[in-house]
């Protein structure tokens, strides 16, 4: 994903205005890819390749959540009103704003690095579950399996990039750092599955049958391989640089700012145990 696209500041603050005027295009263009996934060719040739197929866990996982996300049209489909006057009733009170402006103003007040890690996991491990070879194997045989891949991929893939990126109204939780750490632990766990591919010197799927093409088992891994390697980087990187980038800049010691953060981590766990009294006797009773 080109890291234009990207905002650079702190979490919380809005997209900037050229993604919001004209991002649309972004979201068009992750579903079309989706599209393309599901229909011939890209889905015949899928049954006969194995690169062909991590061509379609590529874009279900990794490249049309992130384009959907950073162009989600939420306005034009009538979920938020972000960028938009609020309408007012007699009293005075602010109208009911879109149900994505609640949950961006929930959000925020879950800003714990563990909910966003709670994504992460889920990423991680929907895709470890499709990248097993018993499962890949029975994608070759049962079509009907793809529709739950993409489904399940997509999810996925579009909660962590609300973690990842601004999407407004919804923006991103975690201060930069947290950010550039979380994708790359999504960019490194793609890598991990692709690396222990990598090893094998022996055909290790046994669905696919590319008869004719002259290309053998163990070059349709490797291929695999670099496919996977290639479109997480391209997606993941970018974030984590611009995220990083910014963070340098905008804070002159990095170390200080690394322990304010942990401050304020702790200070959360703090407040949240105010309201716990302790049982039996107070403190400082006799």
């Amino acid at each position: 994903m080109s890291s234009a696209a990207v905002t650079p500041g702190q979490h919380g603050e809005a997209a900037p205005r050229t993604v919001r005027a004209s991002g649309h295009w972004l979201a068009a263009t992750g579903v079309l890819l989706v599209v393309a996934c599901l229909v011939p060719p890209v889905a015949t040739l899928a049954h006969q390749y194995v690169f062909v197929e991590s061509v379609q866990f590529a874009v279900f996982a990794m490249a049309a959540p992130a384009l959907i996300v950073l162009g989600a049209p939420w306005r034009f489909l009538r979920l938020s009103r972000a960028g938009t006057p609020a309408p007012t009733l007699a009293s005075g009170v602010p109208a009911e704003t879109g149900p994505l402006d609640r949950l961006a103003a929930s959000r925020q007040q879950q800003r714990s690095f563990l909910n966003a890690a709670g994504f992460l996991l889920v990423f991680m491990g929907t895709c470890l579950v499709w990248r097993l070879p018993p499962v890949i194997d029975a994608l070759a045989r049962q079509p009907l399996l793809v529709a739950a891949e993409s489904v399940t991929l997509l999810a996925a893939g579009i909660g962590l990039w609300l973690e990842l990126v601004p999407s407004p109204p919804l923006a991103p939780r975690l201060p930069n750092p947290h950010r550039a750490a979380i994708a790359a632990l999504a960019m490194w766990s793609t890598w991990a599955v692709a690396y222990a591919l990598g090893f094998a010197n022996h055909a290790v799927f046994h669905g696919y049958d590319g008869a004719g093409s002259g290309l053998s088992a163990v070059a349709d891994q490797q291929i695999t391989v670099g496919l996977v390697w290639a479109v997480s980087a391209l997606c993941f990187v970018p974030v984590v640089f611009v995220t990083m980038l910014a963070w340098l800049k905008n804070n002159d010691d990095p170390d200080e700012e690394l322990q304010r953060l942990a401050r304020d981590e702790h200070q959360q766990a703090v407040v949240r145990g105010w309201d716990r009294r302790p049982r039996g006797r107070r403190a400082g009773w006799s």
